[in-house]
């Protein structure tokens, strides 16, 4: 039978594993905010299709020779990300001085950029909260409301009911695999923050129920450890 110092030294080798993982994890997670790993995401496809991150719908919207998108919180022009945005996506047209981008709570305003320039609200000017968007026949941006039709001046400062037929309201695009590629690409890589990989690495969450379980086993080994070591050396202080 394998004396007490024995099962000491095998608890030890085994534990030294788990006792680096969990220090070295929790070193760099006590460092959270100077090394910014909320702001840091994983692209690694493996640990993507670990976590079942798959793909996100993707509402496109053409608007001249532009394809204006929107994926799970990320709005794209032709594929590249512009800006965020957790609102959805209703349609989207262009000036001769902005894209103009309809959500349920806003107008939003780009420049050909795809910079921001203005964010049009019902507390900053917006009559009704928008339903779809389009233009008249002289180019006028129309936003659709739960009530009526509104009529924007070109610079949408100035907003009045609109008279005359009906626009057709801009519609879903059909989005370009090439598009929609890159798309899935940048939205499935800004999903994980390497904060929570690390968090669910140091708790043994990464590898399921199985992780879990062998990181309790290992926290047990190592209350097993600390009470063998104190009964090893009160022996020994004992002897002397």
């Amino acid at each position: 039978m394998l004396k007490l110092h024995e099962w000491h030294r095998y608890i030890g080798l085994v534990s030294a594993f788990f006792v680096i993982i969990l220090s070295s994890t929790g070193l760099v997670l006590n460092y959270n905010d100077t090394l910014q790993l909320d702001d840091n995401h994983i692209a690694n496809q493996w640990l993507l299709d670990h976590y079942s991150i798959g793909e996100f719908p993707i509402t496109s919207y053409q608007s001249n020779d532009l394809l204006i998108s929107h994926s799970s919180q990320f709005i794209f022009i032709d594929g590249k990300y512009v800006l965020q945005s957790d609102d959805a996506l209703l349609g989207a047209i262009h000036t001769e001085e902005f894209i103009v981008l309809a959500t349920p709570e806003s107008l939003i305003l780009l420049d050909y950029a795809g910079n921001i320039v203005d964010e049009i609200s019902q507390l900053t000017g917006l009559p009704e909260a928008p339903l779809g968007i389009s233009k008249d026949p002289l180019g006028h941006p129309v936003v659709r409301g739960v009530n009526t039709y509104w009529k924007a001046s070109p610079e949408l400062t100035v907003w009045q009911p609109l008279q005359g037929p009906h626009p057709q309201w801009v519609a879903p695009s059909n989005t370009p695999l090439h598009i929609a590629n890159e798309i899935q690409d940048y939205v499935r890589s800004h999903e994980i923050t390497l904060e929570r990989m690390l968090l669910d690495l140091h708790s043994g969450r990464l590898m399921g129920d199985f992780g879990k379980n062998i990181m309790s086993i290992a926290a047990i080994l190592l209350i097993i450890l600390a009470i063998s070591g104190i009964i090893i050396w009160s022996k020994k202080s004992s002897v002397r």
